[in-house]
């Protein structure tokens, strides 16, 4: 999984790492980075993980280190250690104690079960090479945090990856309050405490002044959604601008230019699709009236919603209608259900949103939807859900980080 964030953190970080916030946005993806655990504020010395882009790199370093510090590093692996090139995806590390650098570390990844660390530590005017091998296992870990301002403030690695991972639910995120508490569960192949690769998230837990108490694990179907609540609260996650069009709808096909399906050819996909049974109830997005409903080429039965303020949602591959046109329809109303007509390889939803006439990202708006697992995988999905809620509740209490027993980790498979 690929977000747009490089840096890890064992310790809170000084004020050599707060450069890198600055390159959030100029940075291409890369695989995510962090590292987990309960140390606290204390220490002396504060170690920094930054993981490689794929892009160039000279001025991130430079700006985080400075010119001259970034240089001497430079040196230091092009001469002594035989490496003029990092490689993305390895880490680069920088150890301080207060603003003086004690040394540097470049963690190199064989592939995904070795590598090795090659480091240099200051001793007097001069530094030390040394190399360690690395042994990368795959483990399941439990990320606690309290929230001091907003989780996108106060970690923006977690925020960016939740965002991503949580299509339907990311919303949430941002109701969260100082005070509050969240825990994820995430699964990955780590270097000790360093993510170095995710697989995904399992579940999530929030204590929350605002919205309240609920755990939601992960549950991967043909059919239905990632993420379902584990106990009797919380039914139908908080209110958001939309309501999800398919209750339990898996996202297949994301907004963007895709391989089309039939010839593989690239072509912009101008609205997302969502992975739903024959029939399954299509709901309307915000309340409104039915502006258009009929055949459209290449999505087949298709209505359209207009929701006043130049925004309309769009459905489309319907096996039938529920409303007529010209129809008020409310929030979260049946409208009809879905099929696979048009040009459509299965049974599914195509959702688009349109503002003033220009099709735009459905998943920059948040979106409220059921959180109960539908009743045909209700028995599996528990099956799946007790153990993991056990760890995500516990992590609350306890408020720490904790390791997942990898048997309840592996209960239900993540694409």
């Amino acid at each position: 999984m690929n977000v747009k964030w490089l840096l890890v953190l064992t310790i809170p970080v000084v004020a050599i790492s707060a450069a890198v916030f600055f390159y959030l946005d100029h940075i291409n993806k890369a695989d995510l980075h962090v590292s987990w655990n309960n140390n606290n504020s204390g220490a002396r010395q504060t170690t920094s993980y930054i993981q490689i882009p794929e892009g160039g790199y000279n001025d991130l370093f430079s700006e985080m280190l400075g010119e001259k510090n970034w240089e001497t590093a430079k040196d230091l692996y092009k001469k002594d250690a035989g490496i003029s090139k990092f490689l993305p995806g390895d880490i680069f590390s920088v150890t301080t104690s207060g603003d003086r650098i004690i040394s540097y570390g470049l963690h190199n990844y064989r592939n995904r079960t070795s590598g090795e660390k090659i480091s240099f530590t200051k001793k007097g005017r001069t530094y030390v090479q040394s190399r360690s091998e690395i042994s990368l296992e795959v483990k399941t870990v439990v990320k606690y945090m309290n929230i001091e301002k907003t989780l996108a403030e106060d970690n923006p690695v977690i925020y960016q990856l939740a965002k991503e991972r949580l299509a339907w639910d990311w919303g949430i995120l941002d109701k969260l309050l100082p005070g509050d508490s969240i825990a994820f569960m995430l699964k990955g192949i780590f270097d000790k405490d360093i993510l170095v690769y995710t697989f995904g998230i399992l579940g999530i837990s929030v204590k929350s002044a605002r919205m309240g108490d609920f755990t939601l694990t992960a549950f991967r179907d043909t059919y239905y959604g990632d993420y379902f609540v584990t106990g009797s609260r919380m039914m139908l996650s908080p209110q958001e601008l939309f309501r999800a069009p398919i209750d339990c709808g898996r996202i297949t096909s994301y907004f963007g230019y895709r391989k089309d399906p039939f010839n593989r050819s690239k072509k912009f996909h101008h609205g997302i699709d969502i992975i739903a049974k024959t029939d399954a109830p299509v709901r309307a997005a915000a309340g409104g009236t039915v502006h258009y409903i009929g055949y459209k080429k290449g999505l087949g039965n298709t209505i359209v919603v207009d929701h006043g303020s130049g925004i309309r949602t769009v459905y489309g591959h319907l096996n039938r209608f529920l409303v007529s046109s010209g129809q008020t329809v409310a929030k979260g109303e049946v409208i009809a259900g879905a099929g696979s007509t048009g040009r459509s390889t299965s049974t599914h939803l195509h959702f688009s949103v349109m503002m003033n006439g220009k099709n735009v990202d459905p998943l920059q708006f948040t979106y409220e939807r059921i959180w109960f697992a539908p009743f045909d995988i209700s028995g599996e999905f528990r099956t799946v859900s007790v153990s993991r809620a056990v760890y995500l509740e516990e992590a609350i209490a306890k408020k720490k980080t904790l390791t997942v027993d990898e048997r309840y980790a592996d209960l239900s498979p993540m694409n």
